[in-house]
């Protein structure tokens, strides 16, 4: 049969893949989830509250959703096929994953130990230096403090979901037969059970909306979303659309988040913006732009960014107040000592992408038991 195009004004699905449709799209739109959690992180050390001048940005719930979405969606995309087909193992699966996460992870981990070490011991002991105990330090080495068993966030912090993210691939290997190849009238059925049961479980047990529980409860917030991505991934793998399409589309669901963001919070309004990040994440995976090394490498700095962004801000934001007392600097230099914060966040992820995660990923995957599986 052959392939539907997309006209605008109506959807189509093509009957057969388009060679990378998504590939640069969902390559940028990685690289803008973590810069948007860099900028929720760093909000509060500008010199006026960025939560004050976006209120988006105070919803900070709404990349670490996102984030979980997104890694959802790009995994099903990635080794749903494989995992079905039984082209690759179970076990080979989850080391392979295990492997691209935790030598990097371990790594900024301990360089975060020395920092808070040497500084502690220069006589500059870190802001909140309760987030810096030894239990917390051996949970994140290990990779579980996103299971519940911590109950504060501690060094570097995002990294509780790829913790979770551990669980979520566990799972994932498990069900996915149950959802790949299935209509879409099952699929969106699924979808809502996921949802309700999600958001049911939350307020049993948790007595707290879905959508920004806390760290706790990290698992029982991941596990549904990464789920949704799945699901969104298996309903759209054949959507194609035009660019005028996905720039329109958007345009009106990021319009549509930001303006339900100045509404109080409801179940209503958090289920409406999660819907629309899926409408994010589906119209990216359906577009075809033209890839080149900036968006391959803004793809690949993403990971990165999530990574580094915490040690960089507790060093950069740590030095700032000794600075600005000590030059006496007003406003506009206060501005441009943060924004240079964020450039330095920015610069360090794609060096430690280059020079350090990307030669590191590539001699772990060449390992005979990452290679070949165990």
């Amino acid at each position: 049969m052959k392939p539907f195009s997309f006209a605008f004004g109506s959807i189509h699905h093509a009957a057969t893949a388009q060679p990378r449709a998504g590939g640069a799209s969902l390559d940028v739109l990685r690289f803008m989830a973590a810069s948007f959690i860099l900028l929720f992180h760093y909000g509060s050390t500008a010199p006026i509250a960025l939560s004050t001048l976006f209120p988006v940005l105070s919803q900070g719930w709404l990349a670490t959703d996102f984030f979980l979405l997104l890694s959802g969606y790009i995994l099903s995309r990635a080794y749903g096929s494989r995992l079905v087909t039984s082209h690759m193992r179970r076990s080979h699966f989850l080391l392979r994953r295990f492997a691209r996460l935790w030598p990097s992870h371990i790594l900024v981990l301990l360089t975060f130990g020395v920092f808070v070490l040497a500084s502690s011991a220069a006589g500059f002991a870190p802001n909140h230096a309760e987030k810096y105990g030894l239990v917390d330090f051996i949970a994140q080495a290990f990779m579980v403090h996103g299971w519940g068993m911590m109950h504060a966030e501690a060094w570097n912090t995002p990294t509780w979901t790829l913790s979770a993210l551990l669980v979520c691939y566990a799972l994932f290997s498990f069900y996915v037969p149950l959802v790949y190849k299935r209509s879409l009238q099952v699929m969106l059925a699924m979808s809502a059970g996921v949802l309700l049961v999600a958001h049911l479980l939350a307020l049993t047990l948790a007595y707290h909306p879905l959508v920004d529980l806390p760290f706790a409860w990290g698992l029982l917030r991941a596990i549904p979303l990464f789920m949704l991505g799945n699901l969104i991934e298996r309903m759209t793998a054949d959507l194609r659309l035009s660019k005028t399409a996905f720039w329109l589309s958007l345009a009106g669901a990021f319009t549509g988040i930001s303006l339900l963001c100045l509404l109080p919070r409801n179940p209503y309004s958090d289920n409406a913006i999660v819907l629309l990040l899926g409408t994010v994440l589906a119209v990216s995976g359906g577009v075809t732009f033209h890839e080149t090394i900036v968006t391959h490498r803004m793809g690949r700095a993403s990971f990165a960014l999530f990574l580094t962004h915490s040690l960089v801000g507790a060093i950069w934001f740590g030095l700032c107040p000794k600075l600005i007392d000590h030059f006496a600097l007003g406003t506009p230099a206060q501005w441009g000592l943060w924004g240079s914060g964020v450039v330095a966040a920015l610069v360090t992820a794609f060096l430690f992408d280059a020079l350090v995660d990307k030669p590191l990923s590539q001699w772990v995957s060449k390992l005979p038991f990452i290679k070949g599986g165990i």
